[in-house]
């Protein structure tokens, strides 16, 4: 039987977050995800990147707390995980007619404890982004808020979780939660974890878990974003995330670069009933025209990449402890924006409640993660010693982006093994560039082929659609 102190639902920012940090605390957790890998689906897959900096949020709310609070966590972590975080500060900004908004932002943010917030006149702004719209008159500039790559950080997180012991059962959809003598059984299919606490940390399957083992019903409401990426040739346009002044529906849309040096702009946000992630005309025009007026010089034919994310609203606030129907279970739901930000303080304060409780702590000697070699940033001295151990480092798979087959090669030897072609892509990029895959999938195909031993038809890039159907020749991808 796998017996566990702590299970966790859900391999989202929040749910990895929370593993990572019960696991420093020498305690034995188990994180549950229903997708093929870590952060496979949901919010954390396909959001903003934005670490904001706190003053959107109302005074007074768990936003507000565990905003500004978690955004003063993330550079330590990143640095301790090898992953990027860059401290780009943020500009909220708006017309002649926007200087009453801005300083009700600026007010809240000082009630919320954010730091260094500004409002700048029209020359300041030009000279922090040259690119704004001649009709921008003023913006409230953020200097605490960061850019993440969301999914990258909670893979390492989890890898960093598992080389000290922390145990990942993926492909694992729960479907039925039991509690016997103390001890909640959570099954999927006919497999079963044993744990003394259990946290939901499932995001938009949030109120299916708690109706599974009878705690709290949870209203929540999906509202889809859609997203417009350009290509790296437009990346630096702006130099920082460009926000107009938010509404009753959210933060609006914006433009920011991201940290692997293309531009987005997005989100929209359409009420949805069921959770899809279809990219609809009306949205990609709907992002067009509410960009232009703010950043000069957009130019949507560099688009390479048309996308959606789905944030669950749970009310109008985080719901965040211990449900008050089901002991020991710990409830996490509508951890929408910024709960990308919030998210290492809320794990912090997971932490804090399960010893509150009774969880006991242990000492433990932490390993540190070692991050995948990243060729393209090696010196050619570096990379020629590389190649000399490794010819396959020498060898490009992914044109665009600049990724080896050695690279590759790697992360499938990694701590968390991907299982589809998208599992290689959120954490090395291929079929990311601008061919989106059009040069390298074949040859990635064959790569993990030959790493699984199976059938180049049984290689998929995600969920369970294959990308070859049939052999129509002789030689090629096919012949192994």
């Amino acid at each position: 039987m796998d017996n566990f102190e702590v299970g966790i639902i859900g391999a989202g920012i929040v749910g990895s977050f929370a593993f990572n940090m019960l696991t420093q605390k020498g305690i034995k957790v188990c994180l549950m995800e229903a997708g093929a890998d870590v952060c496979d689906g949901g919010a954390t897959k396909a959001n903003s990147a934005i670490i904001h900096a706190g003053y959107d949020c109302i005074p007074g709310t768990k936003k507000a707390f565990y905003n500004v609070r978690g955004n003063a966590m993330y550079e330590e972590i990143a640095k301790r995980l090898g992953e990027k975080c860059y401290k780009t500060g943020s500009l909220v900004v708006a017309g002649k007619d926007g200087l009453d908004g801005l300083k009700e932002l600026y007010n809240r943010g000082i009630a919320n404890g954010v730091p260094g917030l500004k409002i700048l006149n029209k020359d300041e702004l030009k000279k922090l982004e040259p690119n704004l719209s001649d009709d921008i008159c003023y913006g409230l500039y953020a200097k605490t808020a960061k850019l993440v790559s969301p999914y990258n950080f909670a893979i390492s997180l989890c890898e960093e979780a598992i080389i000290n012991g922390g145990i990942l059962k993926l492909n694992y959809k729960v479907d039925k939660i039991c509690k016997n003598n103390g001890i909640f059984e959570v099954k999927s299919g006919k497999n079963a974890v044993f744990c003394k606490y259990l946290i939901n940390c499932a995001g938009a399957g949030c109120a299916e878990i708690n109706k599974l083992i009878g705690a709290e019903k949870l209203d929540i409401t999906l509202t889809k974003g859609e997203y417009v990426l350009l290509d790296k040739t437009e990346g630096s346009l702006v130099s920082m995330p460009i926000f107009p002044l938010p509404t009753a529906k959210g933060k609006g849309i914006l433009v920011l670069p991201t940290v692997s040096g293309n531009l987005l702009c997005g989100p929209t946000a359409r009420d949805i009933k069921t959770f899809e992630t279809s990219v609809s005309p009306e949205g990609v025009s709907e992002i067009k025209e509410k960009t232009t007026p703010m950043v000069s010089g957009l130019n949507f034919k560099k688009a390479i990449k048309l996308y959606a994310g789905v944030r669950v609203k749970c009310g109008q606030d985080f719901v965040i402890g211990f449900s008050k129907k089901v002991p020991n279970f710990y409830i996490t739901a509508g951890i929408s924006s910024p709960g990308l930000a919030s998210s290492p303080a809320i794990a912090q304060q997971i932490v804090d409640d399960l010893i509150k409780s009774g969880l006991k702590v242990r000492q433990k000697t932490w390993k540190l993660r070692k991050p995948y070699t990243n060729v393209a940033g090696l010196y050619k001295t570096e990379l020629n010693a590389l190649i000399e151990k490794n010819s396959k480092f020498g060898q490009i798979i992914c044109r665009c982006e600049g990724i080896t087959e050695g690279e590759i090669e790697e992360v499938l030897n990694g701590p968390i093994k991907p299982l589809t072609i998208e599992g290689i892509k959120r954490r090395l990029r291929p079929t990311m560039g601008r061919c989106q895959g059009s040069f390298c999938t074949p040859s990635l195909i064959n790569i993990v082929a030959n790493f699984y031993k199976i059938d180049p038809k049984d290689v998929v890039f995600r969920g369970k659609t294959p990308l070859i159907v049939s052999k129509i020749k002789e030689g090629g991808i096919y012949e192994n």
